[in-house]
Order: C-alpha cells, then sequence, then structure tokens
C-alpha cells in the first residue's frame, strides 16, 4: 500500500468483503438515529427568520420574472 499508515484506511484496495444487506441497513438505522438524537425543533424566532428569508426569496424572483417579461414584450413585440 502507502507509505503511511494511517491512511490504508482510505485504499480503494481494501481486500474486505462489502458489507451485507443486514449490515447496511443496521447501520443506516444506527446513524438515523444518532441524527434524531442531535436534532432539535426550530424556536418561534428561527422559523420566522426561515418565513421571511423565503418570502423575500419569492418576492425578488417574481420582481425579476416580471421585469423580464416587461422588457421582452416591450424589445419583442408579437407580429
Amino acid at each position: 500500500m502507502s507509505n503511511y499508515p494511517k491512511y490504508d484506511k482510505y485504499s480503494k484496495l481494501d481486500k474486505k468483503k462489502k458489507p451485507g444487506l443486514f449490515e447496511r441497513l443496521s447501520l443506516f438505522f444506527q446513524n438515523s438515529k444518532r441524527i434524531l438524537k442531535i436534532a432539535n425543533k426550530p424556536n418561534r424566532k428561527d422559523y420566522f427568520l426561515v418565513f421571511k428569508i423565503c418570502g423575500i426569496g419569492i418576492l425578488v424572483l417574481g420582481a425579476l420574472s416580471f421585469v423580464i417579461q416587461l422588457i421582452f414584450s416591450v424589445a419583442l413585440p408579437i407580429v
């Protein structure tokens, strides 16, 4: 392998057998359980901050599309 033993575990030439279906499923559920323990519900302040950001984004995209439509309707009138 390489001269650096700490990088051997990242080698693509690993001779180990691939994990089976049961092992992959159990690992998935362990990771899911860990994420659910760490995750928390946003408080009212965080929720309204996200709501404001999404609202501003929708307004900006709507205004941008209106301006583009206005420019094309004036620049390229339908014949």
